[in-house]
This record gives C-alpha cells, sequence and structure tokens, in this order.
C-alpha cells in the first residue's frame, strides 16, 4: 500500500508539474481519476460483504436506538454522554467485526465521523447513511492523497483551503445520479463493482471550485 500510494503522489506530482495554479480545475478530472480508481476504492471499502454488514448492522442498531434507546439512555442522553456514545458507536463495529473483518482504516474512519453525524439527526434512513458513507470514503481518500501533494506543488494554498477543495471535488464526484446508484445498491438492484465503476466514472465531473 505504501508503494503505491507513493506512485500515486509521483504521477499526481507529474501531472501538477509547471502547471499555473489558475489552470488546476483542467486537471481536476485526471488527478481523481488516478486517486479513485477501482482498486483503489475497492481496498478503501474492503469488499461488498463487508459494506452490506455494515449497513445492515447500523440500521438494525441506529433503529434501535431510536426506539428503544441504549443501555436504559434514550438518544439524546447518549448524544449529551460522550462516553456512552462512544461505548455505543464501538459496540456496532464489534458487531461488524463479529460478521465481516474492517481492514480499511479508512472505511472505519469514514463509518464513525458518519455515524456520529447521524446520531443528531431525528430519525434514521438508511439510504441517507450508505450515501454519506460512500462519499465520506472518496472524501477521506481524496484528503489523504492531495493534502501535501497539493501544499507541496503550490506552496501559498493553505491547508484550509485544500480542505475545501477537496470537498468541491467531493461534491463533484458524489452527484445524483452517484447517490442514486447507492440508494440501487442499497436495494440490490447493482452490484457493488458496478457502483464503484459509476463513481470511477464520476470523476470526469471533478472540479475544484473556486479558491
Amino acid at each position: 500500500m505504501g508503494t503505491s500510494k507513493k506512485n500515486m503522489n509521483n504521477e499526481i506530482k507529474k501531472m501538477l508539474k509547471e502547471k499555473p495554479l489558475d489552470q488546476l480545475n483542467v486537471f481536476a478530472p485526471d488527478i481523481s481519476k488516478v486517486v479513485l480508481s477501482q482498486e483503489s476504492l475497492t481496498k478503501s471499502l474492503d469488499n461488498e460483504e463487508v459494506v452490506n454488514t455494515t449497513i445492515e448492522v447500523v440500521t438494525k442498531r441506529f433503529i434501535s436506538l431510536g426506539n428503544s434507546g441504549y443501555k436504559g439512555k434514550t438518544k439524546k442522553e447518549i448524544i449529551e454522554d460522550e462516553l456512552t456514545q462512544q461505548e455505543f458507536l464501538e459496540m456496532i463495529l464489534k458487531e461488524i467485526e463479529d460478521g465481516s473483518k474492517i481492514n480499511s482504516k479508512v472505511l472505519e474512519k469514514a463509518l464513525k465521523i458518519v455515524m456520529t453525524q447521524l446520531l443528531e439527526e431525528e430519525s434514521f434512513d438508511v439510504y441517507v447513511f450508505s450515501q454519506l458513507l460512500f462519499y465520506q470514503v472518496v472524501y477521506q481518500l481524496l484528503l489523504s492523497e492531495l493534502y501535501e501533494t497539493l501544499k507541496d506543488s503550490y506552496e501559498d494554498l493553505s491547508y484550509i483551503q485544500i480542505k475545501k477543495m477537496v470537498t468541491s471535488l467531493t461534491d463533484k464526484i458524489m452527484n445524483n445520479e452517484v447517490c442514486s446508484k447507492v440508494n440501487d445498491f442499497v436495494d440490490r438492484k447493482v452490484s457493488f463493482s458496478n457502483l464503484l465503476e459509476v463513481i470511477t466514472k464520476a470523476t470526469d465531473n471533478a472540479e475544484f471550485g473556486v479558491f
């Protein structure tokens, strides 16, 4: 993984060499395609079984939380109690691991971020959860690769600017069409590999936005 990441980093730096910053959007699709290859997405999502298990376990536990609470505490009380909140999230991760081992640090981080975010929502929606999970995986992949690469190539860019650029990039890629495909994947209407193909193809729409 370290070697492939280094190769990816070198490939992107080669693309950006002597390119002015104001032309960066021109190369956004090519840069995104390198980072979000099907191979890279597959590694970051582990495999179809892990993703399906994740969706099933999170759905079951969040619906149960909304209906019955957790260990005698209501959802509102859990949100206000950081220790119990972390215990609840770790319980979900352990249950997922009991069914399918999570090997990807990217997936685990994305899952924790999305679950914490959804605790604040009034009700749980499996489609919203699944869309946010894939969005966050794509965002984390792009950020981990481009955070230092862009800074190395364009010293005047601040890290705050780079985060905003990566957010814009992710928004363009995870568009309505891709989110619709995520819903189809949840409903077992499209395969995992087909969904990843759609995400990789959506890099054609990539833009860093205004910076």
